[in-house]
């Protein structure tokens, strides 16, 4: 009678701890992180041993890691987000998700040596894991560690040679090391590449500008200003290049359409005179 009521008893435990798991699901799927939050711990309250916490840990940590994107980024919901991914690798330290996911929280957060470190046994694990080799390069070159980078990126490129995050890195990583020139051919690739992106056509008008080509450089920022025209950060670089060209009547008239898109007037207080 005494096994019954044990074997009884067990199964109701497992049934609750399967049921908070499904409502903390339900919860996060519906934006209701609070509560996700809420009956994702207690499931771990529930079955504190249960093998599966990694996993519970796991989504506990994303919905803390949204409630810090969507609270104005307070510090401590970060620092619950990390504790909870910390824990799951605790229990399951070569999760390439959880690994994954840590370091993707860690470089959004500035983070870069600790995102390099996860990212690092990462590949300790799954050496052909392009995200993560990808996402390492972007890291170093945060720190500084170019040739580190460089070596990274140039794997992915090997494995996949249209990979558009490292080409466009190993541009930038060329930008930053002096390479102006040949920044400049691989952006005008990837622009080649993908017509409709005008990040990158703004991106290689700073090159342009950067290695006194000023001519192109606007006629970057151009296409840029026509695919986005709402986009209140490349009129006003558009502003620039037309200041810094001495065509104060088009540089007025960007500062005028940022402010009027929203750019504050008094941070552009000084602009404004010259230009006038």
């Amino acid at each position: 009678m005494m096994s019954l009521f044990c074997m009884a008893t067990s199964v109701l435990y497992a049934q609750t701890y399967e049921q908070w798991m499904e409502r903390g699901l339900q919860a996060a799927e519906q934006d209701s992180l609070e509560q996700a939050e809420k009956c994702f711990k207690q499931a771990l309250e529930s079955s504190p041993n249960d093998y599966r916490n990694a996993l519970v840990l796991s989504n506990l940590g994303k919905v803390q890691e949204m409630m810090y994107w969507r609270d104005t980024q307070q510090t401590r919901l970060a620092d619950n987000a990390l504790q909870s991914y910390s824990l799951a690798l605790g229990m399951a330290p070569e999760s390439v998700p959880l690994l994954m996911s840590r370091a993707k929280f860690y470089l959004a957060l500035g983070m870069t040596g600790k995102a390099r470190l996860d990212l690092t046994n990462v590949l300790d694990i799954d050496s052909r894991h392009l995200e993560a080799r990808a996402l390492r390069a972007y890291a170093n070159c945060q720190e500084r560690r170019f040739d580190e980078a460089k070596m990274d990126y140039e794997r992915v490129l090997e494995q996949e040679p249209l990979d558009e995050k490292a080409r466009l890195g190993m541009a930038v990583l060329c930008q930053e090391t002096g390479k102006l020139a040949e920044a400049i051919e691989r952006m005008t690739q990837l622009v080649e590449t993908v017509t409709d992106h005008a990040e990158y056509y703004s991106m290689r008008a700073a090159m342009y500008a950067e290695n006194h080509q000023p001519e192109l450089a606007l006629l970057d920022q151009d296409k840029a200003v026509s695919l986005q025209p709402g986009n209140t950060d490349f009129l006003l670089s558009r502003a620039y290049l037309h200041k810094q060209q001495g065509n104060k009547r088009l540089a007025l008239a960007d500062f005028e359409r940022a402010i009027a898109l929203g750019v504050p007037r008094a941070s552009l207080k000084k602009e404004l005179k010259e230009c006038k």
